[in-house]
């Protein structure tokens, strides 16, 4: 007898067999019994009974084939999966009898799936996606949320660090091999105009991130060591290659960076291009940051957070480890500067915009595109259901049929949710190459000078996801007509007559989703309305300038090492020799481009800071040719002189919504204190009003503004505005000459304030088309939805709809008749589309720019969209349904 070991290990045989040799099991057992039924019967014939008698005497004895086959494959085991595997043949073989039907409902997921697969990959490439590095798995971003009592200021992200901080944490780290990066641009002599990606690091950040030398070598720990002490360079294998022709005598050779002199020590392989999502041309020591930004040290101020740390798990040492040591030296060396600082310290897996302050940013637009693509989703579900619901009525029949002879209601609607489960994941499978050929089509659209290392092929977190969505979503579009359809009184459901009753609950049913879908279409439209027209005023408006005639030119000086004075005395004959081009109006400089919102907490008018209270302001700093340049108008006092712009002076000028909400409409002459905490505030006399701007941008705030004279650092990036008449082209050629007249190393970029104002609004353009071409997909899908529906409808009412036209009913009676049924689930679609859309518009708001939520433009014309694509889908089964031949349909009955 066999122990209980050897019968475990002969069902794991048996059920390996009978997973992976199905075919020759079922041979095997075939053979089996019909060798049982041949003995039987050959014992029943010896015993005399006839041929047909001992027939069915084996049969008794032994049960009919199919019943035994059933019971041997219950004691195989696995009977899940045959039931699975047999449902599956079953839905393949309807698919293939109905190929108009699996084509449609497959292609309308696939919309929806291909939507939600293109944006879950892009969002996973950009937050979450592992670097291009060496083993990527173990590397990791730690981030410090600092909450103290001296503001931090940040570069790139508040929750980076200073240098003291870094070097601090790497010397005391125990767990962690710490390694520091951070970004700038830089400017190489003898490629003029363009600028070239440079990336800080320390010493190890190559290594760690598995870079090899292909020449030369990486940086040595006392290169990185002391500010300013190593002008030494690595550079990539792209810029190698292209711009220096490979050469491999390029080791020791100097290059000019920012007109300092850099020596070559090395090129790092074809696969390293760094860890940010900008590929780096370059790379240089942490110590030699003053080189990027002249005249700010940010490698000597302990309040500057500008490197970002990363780490790998060394082997043995786990996350929590890792974790509770950051903690602990982060809010040491972060204390030290700052002792009532708290500190909090998060290791996250590696990745490119992981960044705190970025998923914030971003967390709002993500979740409406988001939303968004889910509705459409929900529209795709909704409409296959109905699909599914109409073909349901058409098998009605079959159903009963199968339930008749003794099939259960359990294994029916196992078989059903089979099939839609299996359109699920076709469907998900034709969206997910649609995804990736849409990911294909963005990024040739992205300029290659951009560097962007955006890998946006699917991996195994987009399968993963699209293979789970795929599935849940056929098991959802799938489970009410499965059930509609089992949920089936068997004597009628054999019967004409039944089937007509049986169709009116389904019937409701086909409504609610057609509802569900003009809602949903409805939401998508009202708000991609909104934003749409959002962007049409602040185009339009100007932003409270004038937006034709200026240009506005950007100059490199920070990259040219130019100093505070050299940068002023650059921008004063910027404006002398652009302002004698005839065609120029006027010219001024501003700290800002039109598009950026400057956020400053200011203290109200009065005699002390005392008595004043805080508010949030816009400011900027500016020439005294600014307002001229600008096309804002002066409504009350005067703008700056000449004198007060060199000066510095302590005066300011407001925008009237400032001195309206703030200074009760009388500005001239009265204090705004203004200045950091530590500083303290310091009185500014208000000299004049000018009218209000508007901002632009995602998340921008309409706060009130004020500006003050622009000086010091500022002109390192100010911008020059220039206000022009006729055509541009004189004026364009007037900055560029006399940029280059003045110094010919520096770098200019000349755009219209359009240009500037469409980067700005980049986010809301691609938010507006997003939800416009969704709302349009929606649309199309509701429709066609509306368009099954209807045809539904006259199908089941052929004979009412022939009896009423025997006994006289009239064309528009019919058509009335029909219409009914559309009109019904597009009304309650429409308006509780509506309620939500507002309420959504609502959450919105502060991106719109002044738009109220209950914009009758844009609500007007999403009503008159849906009406229209609600006629043109009720239109062509109306049409038939007033075209019934009464005598053919009631001669059939």
């Amino acid at each position: 007898m066999k122990s209980s070991g050897f019968r475990l290990v002969d069902q794991i045989r048996m059920r390996w067999r009978s997973l992976w040799h199905r075919r020759q099991l079922e041979q095997e057992l075939q053979e089996e019994i019909a060798f049982h039924q041949s003995n039987l019967m050959t014992e029943f014939r010896r015993q005399g009974l006839t041929e047909a008698e001992a027939r069915r005497r084996t049969r008794l004895e032994l049960g009919g084939p199919a019943q035994i086959s059933e019971e041997a494959r219950d004691q195989r085991g696995w009977r899940i999966l045959d039931q699975l595997i047999r449902d599956s043949r079953v839905a393949f073989r309807t698919f293939r009898k109905q190929p108009g039907f699996t084509i449609t409902a497959v292609l309308t997921i696939a919309l929806g799936m291909g939507a939600n697969a293109g944006l879950f990959t892009l969002m996973h490439a950009v937050l979450f996606r592992p670097l291009p590095v060496t083993d990527a798995g173990t590397m990791r971003n730690i981030y410090f949320n600092v909450d103290g009592s001296r503001p931090r200021k940040g570069f790139g992200s508040s929750s980076f660090i200073s240098f003291r901080e870094f070097q601090d944490i790497r010397t005391a780290a125990a767990a962690a091999d710490l390694a520091g990066i951070a970004q700038a641009d830089v400017s190489w002599r003898g490629l003029p105009g363009r600028a070239i990606r440079a990336q800080l690091v320390s010493d190890n950040l190559l290594p760690l991130i598995g870079a090899r030398p292909i020449l030369g070598r990486f940086f040595l720990p006392e290169e990185t060591r002391t500010p300013g002490s190593a002008p030494v360079v690595v550079l990539s294998h792209a810029i190698w290659a292209r711009q220096l022709g490979r050469d491999s005598a390029i080791i020791g050779k100097p290059v000019t960076l920012n007109r300092t002199v850099f020596t070559v020590i090395g090129v790092a392989d074809e696969a390293s291009r760094g860890p940010l999502l900008q590929a780096a041309d370059l790379w240089i020591p942490l110590t030699m940051q003053r080189l990027t930004r002249p005249g700010e040290s940010l490698v000597d101020d302990e309040r500057a957070a500008w490197i970002q740390p990363f780490t790998r798990l060394r082997p043995g040492t786990g996350e929590t480890a890792l974790q509770a040591e950051m903690q602990l030296l982060g809010a040491r060396a972060i204390t030290a500067s700052d002792s009532g600082a708290r500190v909090t310290a998060s290791v996250m897996p590696a990745s490119f915009m992981n960044t705190p302050n970025i998923r914030s940013a971003t967390f709002s637009a993500l979740a409406l595109i988001w939303l968004a693509v889910s509705m459409i989703l929900i529209v795709a579900c909704a409409n296959v259901a109905n699909m599914l619901l109409a073909r349901g009525f058409s098998r009605q029949r079959e159903i009963a049929v199968r339930l008749a002879i003794g099939a259960g209601r359990g294994r029916l609607l196992a078989q059903l949710l089979t099939e839609s489960a299996w359109l699920g994941i076709i469907g998900g499978t034709l969206g997910l190459v649609l995804a990736f050929g849409l990911g294909i089509v963005v990024a040739a659209f992205v300029p290659a000078s951009m560097g962007l290392q955006l890998d946006l092929s699917p991996d195994r977190s987009v399968l993963a996801f699209t293979t789970v969505v795929s599935i849940l979503s056929g098991v959802a579009f799938g489970l009410l007509p499965a059930l509609q359809a089992t949920r089936l009184d068997l004597t009628p459901g054999l019967k004409t007559e039944g089937l007509m009753a049986a169709g009116r609950p389904r019937a409701r049913l086909q409504q609610t989703l057609v509802g569900l879908q003009v809602a949903v279409c409805v939401v998508l439209l009202v708000n991609a309305g909104l934003l749409v027209r959002s962007f049409g005023r602040v185009v339009t408006a100007g932003v409270g300038k004038p937006l034709d005639h200026m240009l506005i030119g950007s100059f490199d000086l920070r990259q040219q090492q130019y100093t505070q004075e050299q940068a002023e005395e650059f921008f004063r004959r910027m404006e002398e020799q652009v302002g004698a081009e005839p065609s120029v109006v006027a010219t001024g400089a501003s700290m800002l481009d039109p598009e950026l919102d400057n956020a400053n907490s200011v203290v109200s008018s009065g005699d002390s800071a005392a008595t004043g209270n805080r508010f949030q302001a816009s400011f900027d700093e500016v020439g005294a040719g600014y307002f001229a340049a600008a096309g804002l108008t002066t409504l009350a006092g005067r703008t700056f002189t000449e004198q007060e712009i060199r000066a510095a002076s302590d005066v300011v000028v407001v925008d009237q919504r400032l001195a309206d909400e703030r200074l009760g409409g009388r500005a001239v002459g009265q204090r705004l204190w203004l200045g950091s905490p530590e500083e303290g505030p310091r009185p500014y006399e208000i000299i004049g009003v000018v009218n209000s701007t508007m901002p632009v941008g995602m998340g921008s705030q309409t706060l009130p503004t004020y500006f003050a004279p622009m000086a010091g650092l500022r002109y390192l990036e100010g911008k020059l505005w220039v206000r022009y008449r006729g055509d541009p082209g004189p004026a364009v050629t007037a900055i560029k000459k006399a940029a280059e007249a003045i110094d010919v190393e520096v770098a200019t970029k000349v755009r219209t304030i359009e240009d500037n104002l469409e980067l700005a609004m980049l986010p809301m353009k691609i938010m507006s088309g997003t939800l416009s071409a969704l709302g349009g997909l929606a649309l199309s899908l509701a429709s066609i939805g509306l368009f099954g529906v209807i045809g539904f409808a006259v199908g089941r009412r052929a004979r009412e709809i022939a009896v009423r036209i025997a006994l006289g009913a009239a064309p528009r009676q019919i058509l009335l008749l029909v219409g009914r049924q559309a009109l019904i689930p597009v009304g309650y679609g429409l308006a509780s589309g509506l309620v939500a859309a507002i309420a959504i518009g609502h959450l919105i708001r502060g991106i719109l720019h002044g738009l109220s939520p209950f914009d009758p433009v844009a609500i007007g014309l999403v009503i008159v969209a849906v009406m229209v694509g609600s006629a043109l889908a009720f239109w062509i089964p109306a049409r038939r349904a007033t075209s019934v031949q009464a005598a053919s349909v009631l001669r059939v009955d």
